[in-house]
């Protein structure tokens, strides 16, 4: 037996769990073929052969036919997670809106004619920001405790993986300097530069000089779900770190805009708070379709995966008892030569 077939032997075996009984192993590991074999036994080990490649071709069909079926899905169910991802992200600054129109227009009656919206909003409104500050302060620790180590396989990288370069260019954004290319982008990843410099840069960033242009520019990276420091680090930890990054900045700036003084009367910050609530109403009511939508076609995925499998293994145990039993002829042959 060749070490290819082994290879695909041993992770069948390894798929019935049989890696637990150590005479499999003794046993292939020590069959050998050669011309002094009597018949019978090389028979019996043709036998287990046969029955081994029957169950090596069983098991890539039921692959195969797995990864068919989860292609026919995936399609479907990437885009409605992608709307109510989406859709749950705008309705979270959605809420803090209202939240904060609500708070301006109880405040404005409280105060009566004497009311300022500067002054009398300013505590409010630096408590609202000092709730969401520690998220920034968490990203600039993951950037600090990011060691040289850390950066070779980013720095390394030819052809880097699309979510990586996605986060660069986030980055450049944020610091609202042009589109450069990868290999002009790594120079800013050397260790001098990105140790020395640009972790300081990014302690000290001033949230406060954002511009709307700079956040509507962050906007589809923010919108995306495959930009989360979760998801992200799989691919590069500095990355991952500097997504936490970008993402605090963008939640900070995006906060203090919406809370911006605006001069407005009461009867408009009402009809603004009616507008906003009605816009609320239908993502949600969109996030509440997509998840239904969603539920279904994975309810019907597994259970036609399970169906799969279900077939498989009705084909799969007959076949490996019979192997077990060629396994055990095997044993008395060998034992009577």
């Amino acid at each position: 037996i060749n070490a290819e077939y082994m290879g695909t032997l041993s992770e069948w075996l390894f798929f019935f769990d049989l890696f637990l009984i150590p005479e499999y192993f003794f046993f292939f590991y020590n069959l050998t073929f050669n011309a002094e074999m009597s018949s019978p036994l090389q028979q019996a080990e043709d036998d287990i052969i046969a029955k081994a490649n029957q169950m090596s071709r069983l098991k890539n069909e039921y692959d195969n036919n797995l990864t068919k079926l989860s292609g026919g899905y995936y399609p479907k169910m990437q885009p409605l997670k992608v709307q109510v991802y989406q859709s749950q992200a705008r309705q979270y600054y959605l809420e803090k809106e209202i939240e904060w129109k609500l708070k301006l227009l109880e405040t404005m009656n409280a105060y009566g004619p004497q009311f300022e919206e500067g002054p009398h909003m300013l505590a409010q409104r630096e408590e609202e920001l000092a709730a969401v500050l520690p998220k920034f302060h968490d990203a600039v620790h993951s950037l600090e405790s990011l060691q040289p180590a850390d950066m070779r396989v980013l720095q390394r990288y030819e052809q880097p993986p699309q979510i990586v370069l996605d986060v660069m260019e986030a980055t450049q954004i944020l610091k609202d300097t042009p589109p450069c290319s990868w290999e002009e982008t790594r120079v800013t990843l050397a260790d001098s530069y990105f140790f020395g410099f640009f972790i300081k840069r990014a302690k000290n960033f001033d949230k406060d000089r954002v511009s709307l242009d700079v956040l509507a520019a962050l906007d589809k990276h923010m919108l995306s779900p495959e930009f989360e420091p979760a998801i992200v680090e799989r691919a590069s930890i500095p990355c991952g770190a500097l997504c936490k990054w970008v993402r605090s900045v963008y939640e900070y700036v995006r906060l203090r805009n919406l809370m911006a003084v605006q001069g407005k009367s009461e009867e408009d910050l009402q009809s603004d708070v009616e507008q906003l609530q009605e816009q609320l109403v239908l993502y949600r009511e969109e996030v509440a379709g997509a998840e239904l939508k969603l539920t279904q076609l994975q309810s019907e995925f597994e259970r036609r995966r399970e169906e799969l499998k279900q077939k498989y293994d009705e084909a799969m145990d007959p076949l490996h008892e019979t192997f077990l039993e060629a396994h055990q002829h095997h044993s008395a042959v060998n034992s009577s030569t």
